[in-house]
């Protein structure tokens, strides 16, 4: 059965989104997004909550990520992509299948019908959910070498667990890449 994993940029002072959502704080190098990119391209299955759905779907099927982001353009396209919503049915986004509910037994058959890893993007009240349910296997964080003072923080409200760090790299952007496998 598939792993699911959560990868995030998180400033050092835990914040995942700016105020009104914005991401455009993220710090990066060419070094970094090819790293990040392979490691993205172990999952073929890509979770994610209404909010982080509106934003994506605005942006990767259309050609100004192709121009800027060839190689995450053709992962967030060919990939599976699982929206966790209430109100959305349906998406001009190919490969989308949506969810009203998020449960053990949805969770359990994405995984049985995924070949690869599942991955989580941004998507804090999801992640945050699935990690009640135990259904988090690891978080991959991008800490950024910044400190935002306000936007949404990753980890507030979070159940307590126990990690295991697997591996850290450095760049010379300053991002530290930590994998942390969830002890369970």
């Amino acid at each position: 059965m598939s792993s699911i994993f959560v990868s995030n940029w998180i400033t050092l002072d835990g914040i995942f989104s700016g105020p009104g959502g914005d991401t455009g704080w993220f710090t990066s190098d060419e070094e970094l997004m090819h790293y990040n990119l392979e490691r993205l391209n172990r999952a073929d299955t890509i979770l994610m909550g209404r909010t982080t759905y509106d934003l994506m779907a605005g942006y990767w099927p259309g050609t100004q990520a192709q121009r800027d982001f060839a190689g995450a353009y053709r992962f967030m396209n060919k990939s599976r992509k699982h929206i966790f919503s209430r109100t959305l049915k349906e998406s001009d986004w190919h490969r989308c299948i949506f969810h009203n509910e998020i449960s053990q037994e949805v969770i359990s058959h994405i995984k049985a019908t995924t070949n690869k890893y599942i991955v989580i993007l941004g998507s804090g009240e999801l992640s945050m959910q699935l990690h009640k349910l135990g259904l988090i296997d690891e978080y991959h964080v991008l800490l950024d070498p910044q400190i935002k003072g306000e936007g949404r923080r990753f980890f507030d409200d979070m159940h307590l667990s126990k990690l295991k760090l697997e591996n850290i790299k450095k760049f010379k952007c300053g991002v530290a890449y930590l994998q942390y496998k969830v002890v369970k």
